[in-house]
């Protein structure tokens, strides 16, 4: 079985795919909180990280070569998004969001280059806020806009090293209808207001981006290098 490092496996996202597809990985898990008394999956290891914190993320590292472990796929599906507007926005927050959203990708994936298989697919999780304007998420929009830019710029990079085949993608989501959400998208105004404004007036599921998710980490999507594929019902074509 492929090894696959999920970075934001405490999240709804990150636990529904390893829940998904824990048949057919072995997941090392890497979030700021524990969900070890929820997912119990043969080869299994966990780490409470600040992904933030090089130091953090390199005693993983370390761990993970004395055990001779290669990593064969990497999912960053972690994020924060404090809700701030120009009006709002400090600069602490800023830097926060985008430490946390973007530049934790490419130093964990500096870190654990020495660490991947020859051929490795690496998914990260951007967001429809990355393409289409939207209220209060200055800080968050940009970040996910950068990590979409970001894809096509490792891509190229990635191309330099002739014994590595790295493919990079993004999954870029619309509104994720869910347990903790159902209730303000399907009764309030605001909701309501959302959903009018997707062509098929409905709401993406996490089993429709977990299964692109999966789809670009497979080798079915060999030819598909640095693009941003959008998972929204049209949100964004209108």
């Amino acid at each position: 079985m492929k090894n696959v490092l999920l970075i934001g496996s405490a999240g709804s996202l990150g636990q529904a795919y390893m829940k998904k597809y824990e048949n057919k990985y072995h997941f090392i898990g890497i979030d700021k909180r524990s969900i070890a008394e929820n997912f119990r999956s043969e080869g299994f290891q966990e780490w409470v990280v600040d992904v933030t914190n090089m130091k953090q993320v390199r005693l993983v590292k370390t761990e993970l070569e004395k055990q001779q472990i290669s990593i064969d796929n990497f999912v960053f599906s972690m994020g924060t998004n404090p809700l701030q507007s120009f009006y709002t926005i400090s600069e602490e927050t800023w830097d926060e969001t985008f430490s946390v959203n973007l530049k934790s990708i490419v130093f964990i994936i500096k870190e654990f280059y020495s660490l991947m298989a020859d051929n490795v697919s690496i998914v990260l999780i951007g967001s429809q806020n990355g393409v289409v304007g939207h209220e209060e998420r200055i800080d968050y929009g940009s970040s996910k806009a950068a990590v979409i830019q970001l894809a096509k710029n490792l891509t190229i990079d990635f191309e330099r090293d002739p014994e590595k085949d790295i493919k990079v993608n993004v999954v870029s989501p619309s509104y994720i209808l869910n347990e903790n959400n159902e209730k303000y998208l399907t009764e309030t105004i605001q909701g309501k207001k959302l959903l009018k404004k997707i062509p098929l007036k409905k709401f993406v599921s996490l089993e429709d981006v977990i299964s692109t998710m999966d789809f670009l980490l497979s080798e079915k999507s060999k030819a598909i290098r640095g693009q941003n594929i959008i998972v929204d019902y049209g949100y964004t074509i209108v």
